[in-house]
């Protein structure tokens, strides 16, 4: 698995911990993602920098606002922040 996959693995699996969905300060949220990506970084005994993961956290969560605000009404999805 290359860096940027375990990068992604880090981040699905910490979105998965923590209930981004139901925190309203997305710092908080950010701030609890990067603490799990880490332990995953160490339980893995990969090296991720504070750039890589402050990175795949942003890109991350913008991927679920832009899911989360999408137009189509018939999405289950609408609305709501989902992997």
């Amino acid at each position: 698995m290359c860096k940027k996959e375990l990068l992604d693995k880090a981040f699905r699996d910490a979105v998965t911990e923590v209930n981004v969905n139901a925190m309203e300060n997305m710092d908080i949220a950010a701030e609890a993602i990067e603490t799990s990506m880490r332990a995953f970084a160490e339980r893995e005994k990969v090296d991720f920098t504070d750039d890589e993961i402050k990175a795949t956290i942003v890109a991350g969560l913008d991927t679920f606002n832009e899911i989360a605000h999408k137009e189509d009404v018939n999405s289950p999805f609408n609305g709501k922040m989902m992997l």
